[in-house]
């Protein structure tokens, strides 16, 4: 059993333990670290997204692809659902959990539906879950997203490019941030844009950044959280740049920028 070595890596375990079936040792922050993971920023429907919360087939095949691998991906209606998976094993899918959305790994049917749970390791939890029809189909959306893994011809992948947008995005981040703090908004109006503008530099980079020896920076970010829960904590009737500092905001990013700049040139200089 694979186990979660950062925060809110179920997912990129998850591939861990599909791999692992397929005779594939590997672990989490492995995949992570080699495809960069730290260094990416991307911007799909308007929301800014960045490490652990880059989990579809788009990131996981750069790792995949020169092993011989690939992930498909298929919408797969509720209805459906049970009868997909016992036709397909292993795969990944997202369930609800208290804690919100959480990947697991669909293995086998024995009457009941058997799922490995990536967990961090000593965490208590179960790392083995089984659900009748009725409590599973409980747990999904209307439409859930199924990742299966099969064999592909071997293919490299360039990150180069990736790296390359990730700086415009995390600038472009940045900017979305101060221009966001400069006005007034409904107290309300923060909830929404906490995954969708804050959550890259401010809750995932810095995982990101533990994770790839970036500590100092790590915690000059943290510093930035505490400000921004401070204000979410008030009544947030003031601008969010009273309360968080956008000098800090624009030093810290460009230095997270620069480490991507960095990134680059090291695999322009290997090419």
């Amino acid at each position: 059993m694979k186990h979660m070595h950062f925060r809110a890596s179920c997912s990129y375990a998850a591939l861990a333990a599909i791999m692992e079936l397929n005779g594939v040792d590997t672990e989490d922050y492995k995949i992570a670290l080699e495809i960069k993971l730290p260094w990416l920023f991307s911007k799909a429907d308007g929301a800014y997204i960045s490490g652990p919360m880059l989990q579809s087939a788009k990131w996981f095949n750069l790792w995949l692809l020169p092993r011989g691998y690939r992930m498909v991906e298929e919408m797969v209606e509720r209805e459906q659902l049970c009868s997909y998976l016992r036709a397909h094993k292993p795969v990944m899918l997202g369930i609800q959990t208290p804690y919100g959305k959480h990947a697991v790994v669909f293995t086998e049917f024995d009457g009941k539906y058997c799922f490995m749970n990536p967990t961090h390791e000593n965490s208590g939890e179960r790392i083995e879950l089984s659900f009748s029809e009725e409590e599973l189909l409980g747990l999904v959306d209307q439409e859930t997203m199924v990742g299966t893994v099969i064999p592909a011809k071997p293919e490299p992948q360039l990150l180069t490019p990736y790296l390359k947008t990730s700086l415009f995005v995390i600038r472009e981040n940045c900017a979305a941030i101060e221009a966001f703090a400069a006005e007034k908004h409904d107290p309300n109006a923060y909830f929404p844009m906490m995954n969708r503008l804050f959550r890259p530099l401010l809750l995932d980079g810095i995982t990101m950044l533990e994770l790839a020896g970036g500590t100092d920076l790590a915690q000059e970010f943290t510093a930035l959280q505490q400000q921004f829960m401070t204000f979410m904590r008030g009544t947030r009737e003031e601008a969010l740049r009273e309360t968080l500092s956008m000098n800090s905001l624009n030093d810290l990013t460009e230095r997270y920028a620069h480490l991507i700049e960095q990134q680059i040139e090291r695999l322009e200089e290997e090419t």
